[in-house]
């Protein structure tokens, strides 16, 4: 196994999880958002602010990973078409691209959870 090939191994599992638990927060946040937009009475200020700091924190903890990633995604990606190119590549690089559309709806429910 080569030197990438190791580093995307151990990336592999752990970025697993941190999608997967990420997105499990964020759908969380979203749910409870909505909920309360569309609650009789309006929404309360306590649980949109709540929510505001939570995808904040979500937001930080997915832009940490994906900064801490990026030397390692930038070297797969480098090794497209090499012929030490491995399917493990591939999904790294697709979890990757995941947890910036992941960061982007963190961004659009922090917007969305700012107090009127």
């Amino acid at each position: 196994m080569s030197g990438l090939d190791e580093q995307v191994a151990q990336a592999a599992s752990l970025l697993g999880l941190l999608l997967a638990l990420d997105t499990l927060f964020t759908s969380e946040q979203a749910r409870r958002l909505t909920e309360e937009r569309t609650r009789t009475g309006g929404a309360k200020r306590s649980v949109l602010r709540t929510t505001l700091v939570t995808c904040i924190l979500l937001g930080a903890v997915t832009l940490a990973a994906l900064a801490s990633l990026t030397p390692l995604a930038i070297d797969v990606f480098g090794a497209i078409g090499d012929p030490k190119w491995e399917p493990v590549f591939g999904v790294f690089l697709l979890t990757y691209v995941l947890l910036i559309g992941l960061v982007a709806w963190q961004i659009l429910l922090t917007i969305r959870a700012r107090p009127r």
